[in-house]
């Protein structure tokens, strides 16, 4: 129960800065999302953003296992993940890491993919922005392994982790913006008749 209330409290964090990004991002003069029309770039940056949300959740409840069950050293750490025996909090410590590292890639490619598109500065910048977060916190995490997860690293691993997400969003609410999506094409299913003579 506590693993599924750590889950949720952070799915509802995610939730609640982007639409305190989004907020702020329309209260600046940003447009106005449309998802209709955008075709593959809607679905890939729904993806990116659904694994952040699920990277965020499983660090949430690895975290709340390191918590519980501290180890004294690396390799007593790495013993107990492998172990049958391990509760399985412990066990899920191995899936984080992998999550997270094939979701930062994706995030940090189609950041790099979308972000240069028509050369505009402020979109790159996010790009970038997003880029430089995943590489940090894929170092972070690895140092939170190796220093066995002291309170202040998590604290700080979760703090990179909310940038990236706000990133994120505000990299997806570019892309995705209204002037930046073509029309749609209107349907007209009207028959035109001939005029008689």
């Amino acid at each position: 129960a506590r693993a599924l209330v750590v889950s949720f409290h952070l799915t509802n964090t995610f939730f609640l800065l982007a639409s305190l990004a989004l907020t702020a991002w329309w209260t600046g003069g940003g447009e106005r999302i449309r998802i209709r029309g955008a075709g593959g770039r809607a679905w890939l940056l729904g993806l990116a953003l659904i694994g952040l949300i699920l990277v965020g959740s499983s660090g949430a409840v690895t975290a709340l296992g390191d918590t519980l069950f501290p180890s004294e050293s690396l390799a007593e750490g790495l013993r107990a993940d492998f172990t049958a025996s391990s509760n399985f909090l412990i066990r899920l410590r191995v899936i984080h890491p992998v999550m997270a590292i094939l979701t930062g890639l994706f995030a940090g490619s189609l950041a790099l993919a979308f972000g240069p598109i028509r050369g505009e500065l402020d979109r790159l910048q996010l790009a970038w922005w997003v880029v430089g977060l995943v590489t940090l916190q894929m170092a972070m995490g690895a140092l939170n392994i190796l220093l066995l997860a002291p309170v202040w690293l998590q604290i700080t691993h979760l703090l990179i982790a909310d940038l990236i997400w706000i990133a994120m969003v505000l990299l997806s609410a570019d892309l995705l913006a209204e002037s930046k999506i073509p029309a749609p094409i209107e349907d007209d299913r009207a028959v035109q008749l001939p005029t008689p003579p």
